[in-house]
């Protein structure tokens, strides 16, 4: 607690608020959206609204769970948090998505019995199955610079990119077949 007179970690940066932003610390209740571009205090926002839910009621710190998208995110949250209410911050359950969901897999592994078994492709696999798919097909013009691997990685982030999206394979190729016709349209005219 803060000593008379001194003024809170959560007080300065909540005065440092946009009205918006404020609204969404203050709602204690039910679900609040923030939809806004990089670096403009998304973390902040949901972080200090965790403090003041655990500030405002009895709810208990493992009661919560915050996603975010990257875990650069998850680090930055659970750091602040620490900073402004301290240990109880390591209660609070703070994930990316993709580690919320492998989480619930192993807790409750009679509810996944099709994919319990089976384990996630390692970055190493990932390169592997590239490079015998690239060696199996006729991609010279995608091979520049005699290093037929020179895509590689820029395929592989372009597939978790498409996965984030939740782009399934019949989508993408629609979506290509699509951009593919308006490139030979445009440059028709």
């Amino acid at each position: 607690m803060a000593k008379a007179g001194t003024i809170s970690l959560f007080d300065k940066l909540y005065k440092g608020l946009n009205k918006e932003q404020r609204l969404a610390v203050d709602t204690i209740e039910g679900p609040v959206m923030v939809v806004a571009g990089p670096g403009t205090g998304k973390t902040s926002i949901l972080t200090l609204r965790i403090a003041n839910i655990l500030k405002q009621t009895d709810a208990s710190p493992d009661s919560i769970l915050a996603l975010t998208f990257t875990e650069s995110g998850v680090h930055a949250m659970r750091e602040r948090l620490v900073d402004i209410i301290g240990s109880r911050a390591y209660k609070v359950g703070i994930y990316t998505f993709h580690g919320f969901c492998n989480d619930i897999i192993r807790r409750f592994p009679d509810y996944f019995p099709r994919i319990i078994s089976a384990s996630p492709v390692a970055d190493i696999d990932q390169i592997v199955l590239m490079e015998e798919l690239i060696d199996s097909l006729p991609l010279d013009r995608l091979k520049p610079y005699g290093d037929p691997y020179y895509y590689l990685q820029p395929a592989l982030s372009a597939i978790a990119e498409l996965k984030r999206d939740g782009i399934d394979p019949k989508q993408f190729k629609k979506l290509f077949a699509q951009q593919q016709k308006d490139f030979i349209q445009a440059n028709i005219t």
